[in-house]
């Protein structure tokens, strides 16, 4: 029946995320429309468009940067964590103080994790390294 077809547009219309922010895109479109649509003979100041597209620009730039930084950060820690492979650390585990052996290192999501035996520590609970003296 139509009524179902109605209804079926209706819910998938309902699981869509709907857009709140107006992204660099979407102001390009707006600017592109306002300027085709002006009137040649009463044309409007171009600065304030031009300041906004300058504004985003700039925005997208500190968005890019903060991602850059971001993995920058996550390699640090990777390679922080792969250097206490075979290290005895110290650790913050549950308001204790623990001494472990690193044997691996892995990563879960967002978090690096070290493993001693079968237990396993986010690498923020590092709190010292330990000098081991080779024999």
């Amino acid at each position: 029946m139509e009524v179902n077809k109605i209804l079926n547009a209706f819910n998938s219309n309902q699981n869509k995320p709907i857009k709140r922010e107006l992204d660099k895109n979407a102001f390009l479109q707006i600017l592109t429309v306002q300027l085709s649509n002006q009137d040649p003979l009463n044309a409007k100041d171009n600065t304030e468009y031009i300041a906004q597209m300058a504004q985003f620009s700039a925005l997208e730039q500190m968005q890019n940067l903060n991602l850059s930084i971001e993995k920058l950060l996550s390699t640090q820690k990777l390679n922080y964590a792969t250097n206490l492979i075979g290290k005895e650390v110290e650790l913050k585990y549950n308001d204790t103080i623990k001494k472990i052996k690193v044997d691996s290192v892995y990563v879960a999501g967002n978090e690096i994790y070290i493993k001693s035996k079968d237990e396993k520590y986010s690498v923020s609970n590092v709190i010292s390294v330990l000098n081991t003296k080779e024999e």
